[in-house]
């Protein structure tokens, strides 16, 4: 019996000491973080276990993590704006962590229907759900291209699903106005240093200058004296017979 106790004891104190780690390393902290995507091909899936995505995330803006399971982050992302709040999952090493002050991380966004265009349930463009007339708002989730067909995940009075890109007006979504910090920083080139001149060099330029100048020289005296005209002595003879 008293062995009983104290095997008992003995479990109850390790099981105290050691739920702390677990406890701790269970799940990380995300509370008041937001993760940034770094490309325009982050996907976002339904599922943990699914292999297609709902869209792709707009680029340089952000989405809420959640939780991890396996390589995957869960996040929810969009609530601003009467965009409802979805959740889902996108790959944790397409994530990135700027540690920047972030007021508006969603994107936005309208998009105006410019024909009778239809709203399809799946991304094969295949179970139509609803038609839409032309100049209907939808609210912007992302995007996604299958073959080459491009399509818009979007949402209706509602309902969620896909526009063609050819039923909607032309339109751009500017980058989200906190810096890029994950992109590589352009190192500005130094100026290069001018070697200073060599001093043998020097000393024979400046000798092979003053042999020129002798040179010259010379030569200028040579012909100098050349062109000299040579001065012709005069001589006068007396005859006894010149009289005056």
């Amino acid at each position: 019996m008293r062995k009983t106790i104290i095997s008992t004891l003995a479990l109850i104190l390790l099981s105290v000491s050691l739920s702390p780690f677990f406890i701790q390393t269970a799940t990380a902290d995300f509370s008041g973080k937001y993760l940034r995507v770094i490309n325009d091909s982050t996907p976002f899936y339904k599922n943990a276990n699914e292999t297609t995505p709902l869209f792709y995330l707009p680029y340089t803006y952000y989405v809420k993590p959640l939780g991890t399971v396996g390589t995957l982050t869960h996040v929810e992302c969009y609530g601003n704006g009467g965009i409802a709040t979805i959740d889902g999952y996108v790959p944790t090493d397409l994530l990135f962590d700027d540690g920047l002050s972030v007021t508006n991380p969603y994107v936005v966004l309208e998009l105006t229907t410019a024909n009778t265009a239809v709203l399809y349930k799946d991304i094969f463009l295949s179970e139509p759900m609803q038609y839409l007339f032309a100049e209907r708002q939808l609210k912007y989730y992302g995007n996604i291209t299958v073959g080459e067909e491009r399509a818009y995940y979007v949402s209706y009075n509602d309902k969620l699903g896909y526009v063609k890109e050819n039923d909607v007006y032309p339109f751009l979504i500017a980058d989200h106005p906190n810096e890029l910090t994950f992109l590589p920083q352009e190192t500005p080139e130094l100026p290069k240093e001018e070697q200073p001149p060599n001093t043998s060099d020097l000393f024979v330029l400046k000798v092979t200058i003053f042999v020129c100048l002798i040179f010259a020289g010379l030569i200028a005296l040579i012909i100098a004296f050349k062109g000299k005209p040579t001065k012709k002595i005069a001589v006068s003879y007396y005859d006894d017979n010149d009289y005056e």
